[in-house]
This record gives C-alpha cells, sequence and structure tokens, in this order.
C-alpha cells in the first residue's frame, strides 16, 4: 500500500497514533500512581480481563512503558486505562509502528524496551522469541470479541501473540457523483468502462497499482488461489506457480484492457491521488485513503469488492496489532493493556481519535461506527478476507510477487514465465536466510 515495499503495505503502516490535550508527552507519566512493576507471564493476576472497563481494578499495579505512534490515541487510551487500571503508572513513547519491533529486539535483552508495542502484522515478530504469547484465558476472550480473520494475522502455531485492533483491509471506492450506486460486479466495472475510457485524454473507469501483490490479491484468490496454502503456513510452498494462481494472474492482466497504462506510470498519484481529486470512477484502497478523498471533497463511497464471475473475492485481512514484550517486567498489566485496546471502550477510542474501524465482531456499542459511510464498507469486506500470514517468509515473498505482477501487466515475460520467476526469486531469498523450500 503506500507504505511498506513501496507499492504494498500503504496501508495498515500509514497509520499515525497522535496527543490530544492533556495526553503525556514522550516518555513523560501518562499516568501516576502504582507501585513496583511485577507480575509474570502466566496472566494470573491478568485474568481481571481488560474488555470491562467498568469497575477499577487495583490488584494489578506497577509501571509500564508503551511504544504507540499517535500521541492522540494513546493519551486517551491511558486515562480510559487508568479509570479501571488506577495503580498502573503508564509511560509511552512515541515510536513508528515500523520501528518499534526492530528497536525491541536491541532495547528489550537490555532491560529497557517497552512492555507493550503497537506493530503492522507485516512487521510481527513472533518468529524472534520476544513476543510474549497470551495466556490461554485471555486468549479465548479476545478470540470471542474479534472476527476470526484478524485473529489470524497474530496467531502462530495455535497461540495468540498479539491482539489485532484495527482493520486494514481493501474495499472499493466509488465516485458517487459519477456511478450513484456501487456495482456488484466486475463485469458490471468491466461494462461501464467500456462507454467511459477515454486513454488519450488519460480517462479511466478503474485505476490499479499493478504490481500492487497486496490489493491485488483479490484476483488470484476469485479463482481458488491462497498465499503459502489454505492456512497460509506453508512456507515451502507459496503457490505463485499454482494454476489457480495462473488465472487470477490472467484475469488481472486482462484488466489491461481497460486501463492501458505500464507500471511505472501508475503511480500512486496517478491511480490514487486522482480519486481525491474526483476524476475516477474506481479505484481499490484501503481505509488509508478515506481521508484524502474526504479532504478532496469528493462525493464518494465505499464498498465490498465486486464478484469476479460470479465469486466473492477474499482480500487480505492487514491488521495493527498490540503485542506484549517478552522482556517486559510487569506482565499483568502489560496483558491488561494490550487486552484494554479491544474493550467496547478501546474500539470507541480507536475510532474517536483516528476514525478507523475495529476488528470486533460487534460495533453496535460504538457510537457513529456502525453507522460510518466510509467505514461500512470495509467491515462489509472484513468476513471475505483471508489472515495475513504471521509467518516471518511472508516479508521474504513480497517483491517476488511484485516483480511477477509487474512483469506479466508490462508484457516482459509470459505469465508461465513470471510464475517461474517468482518461485525462483523467493527461493533466493530464503537462500540468503539459511533456508530453502527443497531442505
Amino acid at each position: 500500500m503506500k507504505k511498506m515495499l513501496a507499492l504494498i503495505l500503504t496501508f495498515s503502516l500509514a497509520v499515525t497514533l497522535a496527543a490530544c490535550s492533556g495526553t503525556p508527552s514522550a516518555g513523560d507519566t501518562g499516568s501516576t500512581g502504582g507501585n513496583s512493576a511485577g507480575g509474570t507471564s502466566d496472566g494470573s493476576a491478568g485474568t481481571d480481563s481488560g474488555t470491562d472497563s467498568g469497575t477499577a481494578t487495583t490488584e494489578i499495579s506497577g509501571d509500564l512503558l508503551i511504544w504507540f505512534n499517535n500521541d492522540d490515541y494513546a493519551g486517551a487510551m491511558i486515562e480510559a486505562f487508568n479509570v479501571k487500571y488506577p495503580n498502573v503508572n503508564v509511560r509511552y513513547e512515541k515510536i513508528d509502528g515500523l520501528e518499534t519491533a526492530e528497536k525491541l529486539s536491541l532495547e528489550g535483552p537490555a532491560g529497557i524496551g517497552a512492555d507493550v508495542i503497537w506493530t503492522a502484522h507485516d512487521r510481527f515478530p513472533v518468529a524472534d522469541g520476544y513476543i510474549e504469547p497470551f495466556p490461554a484465558d485471555a486468549q479465548a476472550r479476545i478470540e470471542s470479541l474479534i472476527i476470526e480473520a484478524a485473529i489470524g494475522t497474530a496467531t502462530h502455531d495455535g497461540k495468540l501473540y498479539g491482539v489485532p485492533f484495527q482493520l486494514d483491509n481493501v474495499a472499493l471506492f466509488y465516485n458517487k457523483d459519477i456511478v450513484p450506486e456501487p456495482p456488484a460486479t466486475f463485469e458490471e466495472i468491466i461494462e461501464f468502462a467500456g462507454t467511459y475510457n477515454d486513454p488519450a485524454a488519460g480517462k479511466y473507469a478503474l485505476r490499479l497499482s499493478p504490481n500492487n501483490s497486496y490489493a491485488n490479491y483479490i484476483f488470484l484468490t476469485a479463482f481458488g488461489y491462497s498465499w503459502f496454502g489454505p492456512n497460509r503456513d506453508d512456507w515451502k510452498n507459496p503457490g505463485f506457480d499454482s494454476p489457480e494462481a495462473a488465472r487470477g494472474l490472467a484475469y488481472l492482466k486482462s484488466l489491461r484492457e481497460i486501463f492501458d497504462v505500464d507500471t511505472a506510470d501508475a503511480t500512486y498519484d496517478f491511480s490514487f491521488s486522482s480519486f481525491d481529486r474526483g476524476e475516477v470512477p474506481f479505484v481499490i484502497n484501503g481505509p488509508w485513503g478515506v481521508a484524502g478523498a474526504k479532504n478532496g471533497g469528493v462525493n464518494f463511497g465505499v464498498a465490498k469488492i465486486p464478484t469476479i464471475n460470479g465469486v466473492q473475492p477474499y482480500a487480505f485481512s492487514g491488521t495493527q496489532i498490540i503485542a506484549v514484550s517478552s522482556y517486559s517486567k510487569n506482565f499483568d498489566a502489560a496483558f491488561a493493556f494490550a487486552e484494554f485496546t479491544v474493550s467496547e471502550e478501546g474500539a470507541r477510542i480507536l475510532y474517536e481519535t483516528l476514525g478507523v474501524a475495529a476488528t470486533l465482531k460487534d460495533v453496535s456499542g460504538i457510537p457513529g461506527l456502525s453507522e460510518d459511510e466510509y467505514l461500512r464498507g470495509f467491515m462489509e469486506q472484513a468476513p471475505f478476507t483471508h489472515p495475513q500470514s504471521s509467518i516471518p517468509q511472508m516479508y521474504l515473498s513480497w517483491q517476488p510477487t511484485i516483480t511477477m505482477m509487474e512483469f506479466i501487466w508490462d508484457g516482459v515475460l509470459t505469465i508461465e514465465e513470471a510464475q517461474a520467476k517468482a518461485m525462483e526469486d523467493y527461493e533466493l531469498l530464503l537462500n540468503t536466510n539459511g533456508q530453502s523450500m527443497f531442505d
């Protein structure tokens, strides 16, 4: 998306976390009170659920350091958390979500790292050994609250290693002044493009980032493809060369008939900022794209991805995750804080400060969220998502798929050749990490 790997995760990583009046500044104390840090990773004292934000709980106490990347969200969350847990002294430091995992790997062992971090699903460092799994009782509570696709982004070998608290899946943006109602099928978009397009004037019904494998995953899933297999955990078989992927890639390539622009020219400004200027009927984008369209004064809506040949495409379920450091000196407070982010109160704060959707199954108790005309489309697509794999090899798989889609779109390679290259490129990246698909 607009962030990580240039074209891919613009979406999730763009989210920033910032401080209201009365909010502690970076490194300042967010609340007062509390005893020395304590607790163990079994969550014994933390079994008082953070999902109930009503009665104050004094059994949990001590110091807590959190690394978030938005002042408003962090400040409001600390204030609400301290209503329930008045004896926890929370300090906040503003750290970019792209940097928290690496920073924790260095500062955690030294005893100066955060207890709780915010990170993106694609930077989730489960395999590195410095993220603590949630106690079984807390995992059960969280799983009962959050949609299944989101849970999958933070689960590894059956254990929950973080709280996926914010949705980041893509959906269809449409300009209501050009198309009053969203199309139900991609066939409708293609038919509309037949009369709307004027390539000489740079006028296209649908604009894409042709090599954005995160967003374009929808075209592959419409033909039965699933990244790293049905459970998305088979790193030795990413399936880039599968028949299902080939059919999806062929469909993506066919869209060149209605968007005949080379990858190098289909820049973010050309494909997405133009929507913010009211120049394009349709784009596929994520929640990070809402602010630009709103600021541009576009009369737009967001809808579920249209069907392809009668099949509902699945998007990637991207999330932002709250995780607990294995080096925490106060596991009870850390797990309680992380769990509190997906309480009804936590979801309300998320919506009010950042204007984004929580991962909760039931958002009816969040004022304004269920009626939000923009977020509704993402929430309607959310049940039709695949959790992005939390295995470490996921990160290595992006660049091969970017190149694969680009070479197919631009006609550099045939689909079969590009698929073979993607598999070769992925194997080379594995080799640099001391791994191989063939071991």
